[in-house]
């Protein structure tokens, strides 16, 4: 048996897949900062899968894209009797509410929150590369319009850049 059969994958059709586009990433002054937020986009669309307890569902299980990574309660979690789990994913839009930038590429690095300690089940203990939780920050703060750090952001220079590649 193959793993799209264990797992009962089946392939979303074409209708399905216009319904389900998260909201275009904001367009920023400089490529090289572009090009991180869209391999952040990336990642959390199609490797991490965010959207997939972050971003609410309708009463068809279809996730509500006008509300994208804006948190959302984990029904499933309630109904599988996981009590030390978590039972609600919170707001990614802009960063988590109190953490700076350095908190979340720290997390997606190490796994430890900004105050210590892991996050609660299901959330996975991430281990990610450098120059991978700065994409994935840089594209959750596009997403918020009040964020005030993008401006910051945007005006990295290039070796500044050019270094965390390295």
């Amino acid at each position: 048996m193959g793993a799209e059969e264990e797992l009962n994958l089946a392939p979303l059709s074409k209708e399905e897949l216009s319904q389900s586009q998260p909201p275009p990433v904001k367009q920023t002054s400089t490529t090289k900062t572009g090009e991180m937020i869209q391999h952040g986009k990336y990642l959390v669309e199609a490797v991490a899968l965010c959207a997939e307890c972050h971003t609410p569902r309708d009463s068809n299980g279809q996730l509500i894209m006008d509300k994208w990574l804006q948190g959302s309660p984990l029904q499933w979690v309630d109904q599988s009797g996981q009590k030390e789990w978590a039972s609600y994913a919170r707001s990614l839009v802009g960063l988590p509410e109190g953490w700076k930038e350095s908190d979340m590429v720290q997390y997606l690095e190490t796994g430890i929150l900004p105050r210590g300690g892991y996050s609660r089940l299901p959330m996975p203990p991430y281990r990610m590369s450098h120059k991978d939780a700065l994409a994935i920050t840089l594209y959750l703060e596009s997403l918020s319009e009040q964020n005030t750090k993008r401006d910051a952001l945007i005006n990295k220079t290039e070796e500044e850049l050019q270094s965390i590649e390295k």
